[in-house]
């Protein structure tokens, strides 16, 4: 597998970090967050893994009840 040859992983890089890094590029507008859409985003990324973690002991209660009902019942 090749690479382009204008692919630059530095900049690649500098692209998925967050907040970006400063002086790459001079030609590439930065864009900065404010405080309002930072505390925004918190706020999301906490209740998104609030309800994640719901889910997933709802899902190993169901699993767990359904062995005990299995074993019960006298299922091997």
């Amino acid at each position: 597998m090749r690479f382009h040859p204008d692919l630059h992983l530095k900049d690649l890089s500098g692209r998925l970090h967050w907040p970006h890094r400063p002086g790459a590029h001079t030609d590439i507008v930065t864009h900065y967050h404010s405080v309002t859409e930072d505390a925004e985003v918190a706020q999301a990324t906490i209740y998104v893994s609030a309800v994640t973690a719901v889910v997933l002991l709802v899902v190993l209660a169901g699993i767990s009840f359904g062995q005990e009902v299995m074993h019960w019942l006298g299922v091997n």
